[in-house]
């Protein structure tokens, strides 16, 4: 189930993390993966993160979930979003485009996120 903070999702964006949350999983070799979105919008910056867990949508509280995404924004600036992957050493910078709004940038997030685990194994 997905959390929102600073921010009242529109129609597209809750549909979109539906979606993502009841299509999107990570094979393993432990099993299967499902992901919780997480949206934190504040003036300052936009990230969604995703948390990872095994058989059931990882919760704040519970066990930790077997890794997390996450993808974050400073609004107004031009050319990249930092990509954190808590599997990896250091965050990555993905070129972008600067996003008109938050919900344009959390649509742009989930879909560059089932892109990279399309057919991925962990």
């Amino acid at each position: 189930m997905a959390r929102y903070f600073g921010y009242s999702p529109k129609g597209t964006v809750k549909s979109a993390v539906e979606s993502f949350e009841s299509t999107t999983q990570v094979r393993s070799a432990g099993g299967t993966l499902l992901g919780t979105v997480y949206v934190d919008i504040s003036d300052e910056e936009w990230a969604v993160a995703i948390a990872y867990g095994r058989a059931q949508h990882p919760k704040l509280r519970g066990p930790e979930p077997a890794y997390e995404v996450r993808y974050a924004h400073l609004p107004g600036e031009v050319g990249e979003t930092t990509r954190l992957d808590t599997r990896e050493e250091a965050p990555c910078a993905i070129q972008v485009d600067p996003f008109p709004s938050a919900d344009e940038f959390v649509v742009w997030a989930l879909g560059e996120e089932k892109g990279r685990i399309q057919g991925a194994a962990v």
